[in-house]
């Protein structure tokens, strides 16, 4: 459950959100293949809780928080599918693609905090049950890692927020033009200049006629 809750699934997420600046649908590619492989391991490893507890039961904190989590990540794949078209380059989502956009994340970003405390109440469950002595280590062992993990979510908003603050900023030059763009330019003629028209000579030049000796 750790490696779907604790790398996997929060590493699709992060992928999703922090990689799409980047060219290609590798951002869309790791994003599929760690939330398959995360839901994969989490109902085998749901299979082998019910097969070591011969059942299915609801009297812990554990367990509820394991039906949420699962149902949440099950609910993904369903919503997945029935994603509308998206938008074209440059035009505006429809209603439907941008309810089904935050739909989609406050799911998944649910899954994962619910997911989160349902490796703490294992955690607790298995010390309970089975009377290990380094169930303590193992938490704080946790509690540093999802530390960490908060703490690189943290570095990577910031520079994603400061990412779209320059594309924004890039778009406004862009549409505004430069405006310390050189204005000696002749615009009917581009490769002539003003200093250029200044080194003609105005006046007119004169024929000297004289006549032939013959």
């Amino acid at each position: 459950m750790f490696i779907a809750w604790g790398i996997l699934l929060p590493g699709g997420i992060l992928a999703a959100r922090y990689l799409k600046h980047l060219k290609g649908d590798g951002w869309y590619r790791i994003h599929v293949y760690l939330q398959y492989s995360g839901l994969v391991i989490v109902l085998l490893a749901l299979l082998f809780a019910v097969a070591e507890l011969r059942g299915f039961y609801f009297s812990s904190a554990h367990v509820k928080c394991g039906f949420a989590t699962i149902l949440l990540a099950c609910i993904q794949p369903v919503n997945a599918f029935l994603r509308p078209q998206k938008p074209a380059n440059g035009e505006q989502a429809s209603s439907k693609r941008v309810i089904w956009e935050y739909f989609h994340g406050i799911v998944g970003r649910c899954a994962v905090v619910v997911g989160i405390a349902a490796l703490f109440t294992g955690m607790k469950h298995l010390g309970d049950r089975y009377d290990v002595e380094n169930v303590h280590g193992l938490k704080w062992a946790m509690a540093i890692w999802f530390l960490i993990g908060a703490l690189i979510v943290i570095y990577l908003e910031y520079h994603e927020r400061q990412r779209i603050e320059r594309q924004i900023s890039g778009r406004g030059n862009w549409v505004l033009g430069n405006l310390e763009e050189d204005d000696s330019v002749d615009l009917l003629r581009p490769t002539r200049t003003t200093a250029d028209k200044q080194l003609q000579p105005s006046a007119r030049m004169e024929v000297q006629l004289e006549p032939l000796n013959r």
